[in-house]
This record gives C-alpha cells, sequence and structure tokens, in this order.
C-alpha cells in the first residue's frame, strides 16, 4: 500500500491574501491588493479541476480606484514531495472591471497562469506561497485605439482545507 496525500475525488478550499502589482501601467497605478477563493477536486493523484474569484484593487496616482473581479475556471497541476506540495495552474475566465466608479468594462475575457509552494500540515490543511500572472484585455470593437491589455502579478499567503 502506497499512502498518496491526494487521490481521485479529494477537494479542497483556498483563501489567499496577495499584493497586486501592475506591470504594464507606466507606474500609473500603484501596487495594490487581493484575495481570492477557490475550490478544486482531484480527477487523479496529479491532476485537479477547479474555479476561483479574485477581487483585486490598485490606487492611480490621482487617487482614483481600480477594482477587477476575475472568475476563472482551470486546471491545477500539483507534484508532491513529502508534505510538501506545488501547484501549477492555468485558468480562463471573464473579468469585470471598474475605474473610479464612473468607467465599467465586463465582461472581459481573462487568463490567469498560477504557481504555488505548500506545507501539508495534516490531512486536512496546508499553508503556503502563491501568485499568478493575470492577463486581461480590454477590447473596443468601435475604437481601436483605446484597446488596451492589462497585465498584473500577484504574491502573496495561501491556506487550503482539503476534504
Amino acid at each position: 500500500y502506497i499512502y498518496e496525500q491526494n487521490g481521485a475525488g479529494d477537494q479542497f478550499i483556498k483563501v489567499d491574501l496577495s499584493a497586486n502589482f501592475p506591470l504594464n501601467f507606466k507606474k500609473k497605478l500603484y501596487v495594490g491588493g487581493g484575495f481570492s477563493i477557490g475550490y478544486y477536486r482531484f480527477l487523479n493523484n496529479l491532476l485537479a479541476v477547479g474555479g476561483e474569484v479574485s477581487p483585486t484593487y490598485n490606487v492611480s496616482i490621482g487617487k482614483k480606484s481600480l477594482i477587477t473581479v476575475p472568475i476563472t475556471f482551470g486546471v491545477l497541476f500539483q507534484p508532491t514531495i513529502n508534505k510538501f506540495e506545488f501547484p501549477i495552474g492555468h485558468s480562463l475566465g471573464i473579468t469585470s472591471s471598474t475605474f473610479d466608479n464612473t468607467t465599467s468594462y465586463f465582461p472581459s475575457f481573462t487568463a490567469k497562469a498560477y504557481l504555488g509552494g505548500f506545507y501539508r500540515i495534516n490531512e486536512s490543511w496546508s499553508v503556503g506561497l502563491s501568485g499568478y500572472f493575470l492577463w486581461t484585455p480590454q477590447i473596443f470593437a468601435d475604437a481601436p485605439e483605446k484597446n488596451y491589455h492589462g497585465l498584473f502579478a500577484t504574491a502573496g499567503l495561501s491556506m487550503r482545507y482539503h476534504f
């Protein structure tokens, strides 16, 4: 008998608290923050599918708020070494973006690449560090000169409940 930390049908709920780094806004946005909550279910001992909601905020140099709420669904590959787990994932979805409560853009396509490192405390809990890269384009068919590709990266602390 070989004990595996994860198997087909195992599930987890994760919560992240992170810093949000704007990557291509030419210093017009400050580092912000965010959190995410997600659910995943393992198809086998290495592969899980699921989704998450990841609201973030940033403040501009003019003290205006940018709030984005991506909702994504995807796949997670998670190799393990003893009690350490290393999830790598990719997901696609939609985002709602609001700038200064005056300009809204919904729905916008979004893509997320995820990476983390966790320590499995016991069968039910793991803690670790995680981050993701988020691409959120805004495409205007009637005004292509307004098109923009928002790029963000996050890094933060994560906790997962396994059941």
